[in-house]
């Protein structure tokens, strides 16, 4: 049933094409596959083949006059492995809008502000080793609401805000009385070698905590080819004691590390980060080390090898793949999880 509604949209679409020859339309995608020895330092140790954020997706604009352009894009993820998929259609960053020299305003469903701001220090997005592995493990702070309302200013002086507000961010429509809202904004600075983002986030639930985090992020190129990075995050999450119980206020949690990229040679990059864990929850701390080597062919090829580690507390069952892919077996309290990676990334 999902395969079939994504091919009937893009029927659709290609039907539609005489009505929207004025728009500057573009298809794209992403195959992202890799072959992965996954281990939890207990009893597994498998070969896993993982789809990581694969996606196919259209997007178009037309420019109404010099000052207001009409935007859209609709995007949905794809497994090229046996993963079953869900009924939802447009699962990743789908929306309409405007922009013009006054900024840009979106209305849809797409990455809030504060999970776009790892941006400057995210080298392994999408990969074993990626930070979110830590940094959604006291609350879920990367993620993309529906229902949401983003405007994003134009940039002055290197300096672009956003903000985005979500009256309903757990279901289609906003229900009579709901106060399940959401509330991102982030300020970033880029100018010359340096690119520096600090986010907030807040959640609003009925009848539960409301969890927040604040979310700091930079990068500085130290030399054409060298860059380095650093990030920290302190959010507050929620809890269920027991399944399906009520939601109590969940533990405070801090994750901070470093991270860097040298380039080897015109299309060899090196790439390293660590990042730790520091939770209130007794045990649950955890530390995560990942090296990379990275081959980029061209723009759109690029093939990798990664190590990466996770070092648990004893009450702490963290891994370096669980998050973005579709390989995830869970991993084993008080061990060391690690991960052994061999990936290709195409874009088109």
């Amino acid at each position: 049933m999902h395969h079939k509604k994504l091919i009937a949209a893009m029927v659709a679409v290609g039907v539609s094409m005489p009505a929207l020859a004025v728009a500057d339309m573009t298809l794209y995608g992403r195959a992202h596959l890799s072959t992965d020895l996954l281990d939890d330092g207990a009893d597994y140790s498998e070969l896993n083949i993982s789809s990581n954020s694969s996606r196919l997706g259209f997007k178009g604009q037309h420019e109404v006059n010099p000052n207001l352009t009409a935007i859209f894009q609709i995007e949905q993820e794809i497994f090229f492995d046996t993963k079953d998929n869900s009924e939802d259609f447009a699962t990743r960053d789908t929306f309409a809008g405007l922009k013009g020299d006054w900024g840009m305003v979106r209305i849809g469903r797409f990455d809030t502000p504060f999970k776009k701001a790892r941006g400057p220090a995210n080298f392994f997005g999408d990969q074993v080793g990626d930070m979110r592995n830590l940094t959604k493990a006291n609350g879920n702070f990367d993620d993309r609401f529906r229902n949401t309302l983003h405007y994003q200013s134009p940039a002055l002086g290197g300096m672009v805000w956003d903000i985005s507000y979500s009256p309903e961010n757990t279901s289609e429509e906003t229900k009579e009385e709901s106060e399940n809202s959401a509330f991102s904004t982030s300020l970033g600075f880029e100018e010359g070698p340096m690119n520096v983002i600090v986010a907030y986030e807040r959640q609003n639930y009925q009848d539960s905590p409301n969890p927040d985090g604040w979310r700091l992020a930079g990068a500085y190129e130290v030399t054409p080819a060298f860059t380095l990075a650093g990030f920290f995050q302190s959010t507050e999450g929620r809890v269920q004691e027991v399944k399906n119980g009520p939601w109590l206020d969940g533990p405070e949690g801090e994750v901070f590390g470093v991270g860097g990229q040298y380039q080897l040679s015109p299309s060899m990059y090196l790439k390293a980060h660590y990042f730790t864990l520091d939770s209130d929850c007794d045990d649950s701390d955890a530390d995560m080390y990942t090296l990379g080597l990275e081959y980029r062919m061209d723009k759109a090829l690029r093939f990798y090898g990664n190590l990466a580690a996770v070092s648990n507390d004893d009450a702490a069952a963290l891994t370096p793949w669980g998050q973005a892919r579709s390989a995830t077996p869970p991993g084993e309290a008080g061990e060391t999880a690690t991960a052994f990676s061999l990936g290709m990334r195409y874009d088109f």
